[in-house]
Order: structure tokens, then sequence, then C-alpha cells
């Protein structure tokens, strides 16, 4: 009997053992009994002068399911780069559930924010091995479409503000002469407000630039913000010889909204109350005429004014106003009246001058009378005509002056 209860004892022990194993292999199989879960989003920001910029992305549970650990999550999205984060959530039992993401548009009117609607699916099953739980399928899927499914909601916003350029041209008018290529001109951009978006180079909400003709370039303005932007554009008065500066001055109004999602500029360009297509400055360039007329009125010495060979008027008169001729018989300013001295002075010249006397009665002293007064018209055109009469008129009165010498020898 007492080996019958032994058995019995030995029995009794073994079962229970085995029941102590079978529950805390149940423990331990209850205790790994969850999944955890996690959905990416990736977020890129694009633009060559975009610098950064926080977006917020949003879960919407659909169809009552459960919402994740985070309904929303806030990124700081960065020039060229791509900034990841995730939606976390750990189930502890199967679960078949769809979530909607999206990105909240930021408030920065020069950013085109992505907007883009993902479809998230979270199916949790058994896992017979582990006798746990196991994330087995997670789908993104772009506009609930399952043919664009992707392991994560990616967001890709762009910086795209609205610009303007102004439309400027420079032109130089030649009234008379010709302008230097060399000459530059300057143009002013002011804005009506301080705080209004300019062009780079700019300072308290001005830019001066200086050109030559052709396109003149004060650079892009570029606008973040939808709203009216008004600007003055003119030229600067200078003091280039022989320029007539326009003075011109034209508004340009920047109309600046947000259509469809991206930031749009009109521009208008007005001159007074007329509206125009472009910035025109037209300045004109003319030469002063020097005058070149001696003082006195006289003319110049070639021309046979003013000059005594010339036998023109005298320096400081016209020939229209006075009566005064340089005249050849006074033996002043020329060379052959210096001649005509010396020969009066000397013995040779009494006998010359009684052949003169002869000559101007005779049919030759007129015509030496009629050049003679021609040369005092100041006409140079018959200079040479005078030198050759004045040279026949010297063989003459040598021929006259033998003649006479001969028949005073003779006579003697």
């Amino acid at each position: 009997m007492n080996r019958n209860s032994g058995k019995k004892y030995i029995g009794a022990f073994l079962v229970m053992l085995f029941a102590l194993l079978l529950n805390i292999s149940v423990f331990a199989a209850t205790a790994k009994y969850e999944a955890a879960v996690k959905i990416p989003v990736r977020v890129t920001l694009e633009g060559e002068k975009a610098s950064s910029e926080e977006v917020t992305i949003v879960m919407t549970p659909l169809d009552g399911a459960p919402a994740f650990d985070q309904t929303s999550i806030k990124v700081q999205a960065k020039k060229g780069e791509t900034v990841e984060a995730e939606f976390t959530k750990t189930f502890k039992e199967p679960v078949d559930l769809r979530y909607e993401i999206r990105e909240t548009a930021g408030t920065t009117d020069a950013y085109t924010y992505d907007d883009t609607v993902y479809t998230a699916i979270v199916f949790v099953e058994n896992d017979p091995e582990t006798m746990g739980l196991k994330a087995s399928v997670v789908k993104v899927y772009k506009d609930d479409d399952p043919a664009t499914k992707q392991d994560a909601a990616i967001f890709i916003n762009r910086y795209c503000p609205a610009e303007i350029d102004p439309p400027v041209n420079k032109v130089v008018t030649e009234d008379s002469g010709t302008a230097p290529d060399t000459a530059k001109f300057h143009f002013t951009l002011k804005a009506e407000d301080k705080t209004f978006p300019m062009p780079a180079g700019s300072v308290d909400g001005a830019k001066t630039v200086e050109a030559g003709t052709g396109k003149v370039e004060f650079g892009k303005i570029e606008y973040e913000k939808a709203g009216t932007y008004t600007y003055k554009i003119y030229e600067e008065k200078e003091d280039l010889s022989n320029f007539t500066y326009d003075t011109t001055e034209y508004t340009v109004k920047a109309e600046v909204e947000k259509k469809a999602g991206v930031l749009t500029a009109t521009m208008t360009i007005t001159r007074g109350a007329e509206n125009v297509n472009s910035i025109d400055f037209n300045n004109h360039y003319s030469e002063k005429k020097e005058n070149n007329t001696p003082a006195g009125g006289g003319e110049t010495p070639s021309g046979g004014g003013g000059s005594p060979s010339g036998g023109g008027p005298k320096s400081g008169s016209s020939d229209t106003d006075s009566n005064e001729y340089w005249d050849p018989d006074d033996g002043s300013g020329s060379v052959l009246g210096a001649v005509r001295d010396a020969i009066e002075n000397s013995p040779v010249g009494q006998v010359l001058g009684a052949a003169r006397d002869k000559i101007g009665e005779s049919p030759v002293g007129q015509v030496l009378g009629a050049v003679r007064g021609a040369t005092r018209t100041g006409d140079n055109s018959i200079m040479m005509i005078s030198a050759l009469c004045f040279l026949t008129a010297i063989a003459v009165m040598i021929g006259w002056v033998m003649a006479f010498m001969r028949r005073r020898m003779n006579g003697m």
C-alpha cells in the first residue's frame, strides 16, 4: 500500500509540473502578442532660392480605425534635402485598417505645396512561428490608386516666387554731330515703400544703375506674398556736354496674387496717365557750332580778304562797309614797293620816272592801270595775270628807257 501511495504522489507531481509549464508558455506567448507599425513620411523642398519651411503632415483614420500615436507631424523642410518622419502605433490584435495622409499648406505664398493625398493600408496578423503578431502588409497608395504603391508618403514642395523684370531701354538721338560711344547714363528704380521687394543690390528701397545705349538692367524683383507693389523709374539728370536729358518718370505697378496654388505677378507701366509697354529714355545730342570768323568780321587770308598781299580790305574792315584798300603806289607792305623805292632813290630812278610818266600816257599804261584796278578788288583769282602783266610792263619800260638813252646819246 505504501508502494501504491508513492506512485500516486509521483503522478500527481508530474501533472502539476506539466500544468505549470503550460501556463508559463501561454504567459510568454501573451507577452509577445503585439506588433509595432511605422508609416514613413518624406518631405523635400526644391527651388534655387528656397531656404527652409515648416510643413505639417496630417494622418486621418478611415472607416472607424483607431488613431495612430501621432495625428500630425511637423517637418522642417530644407532646400535640397529630404527630411524623414514617421507615424507609429502598436497593435495588440490582428487588424485590417485604412488611413489618409496629406500635407497642410503653409502660409508662404511663394511656395507651391504638394497636394497629393495618400491612402495607407495597415494589415496585422498572427505569426505562427512566434505565436505573436506581425504587420505583414503596410501599403501607401498615391491618390487611392493601388497601382501607385510605394513605401512612404512623399511630399515635394517648390519655392516659386512671382517676379517682374521692368523693360528699360536707352536711346540717344543725334540731332547734329556724333555722340561718343563711351557716354554713360544713370537710372534709378525707387519703391513707393522701402519694405517692398527690390532687386539685388538695392539700398533703402532704391537702386541706381549705370548704362550706355540699349537695354538697362535693374534685375528681377521677386515676390513671396500676394499684394500690390508700386515703383518709380527715372533717369538721373547729369551734365554731359551737348546732351539734353529725358525727364520722363515712369510708374511700375505689380499686382501679385495666388491662383490655383501658384503665385503670379501682373505688371502695369504708365507714363503719366498713359499705359505703355516699355520704359524708354531718349536723350538728344547736338554739337555746338564753333565761330571761326576772325575778329573784326574780315575774311581768311587765303580768300584774299584782310591780307595786304591780296589787295583786299585792311584788317578789321570788309569790302562792303569800307572803301580803304591797300595801294601799291604807297610803297608799304610789298616787296615790289621796296624794289621801287630802291630804284627811285638811284640815278637810274630819275630816268625810270620819266619813262613811267610816258608809259602812263601810252596805251600800255592804260592796260596796266586796268590790271592794277582789278587787283584792288581783292580778287586773288587774277593775281597770276597781274604778275604777268607787271613783268610785261617792266620789259616795255626797259625798252623805252633804252630807246630814250639812245636818243640822248645820238643828240650829243
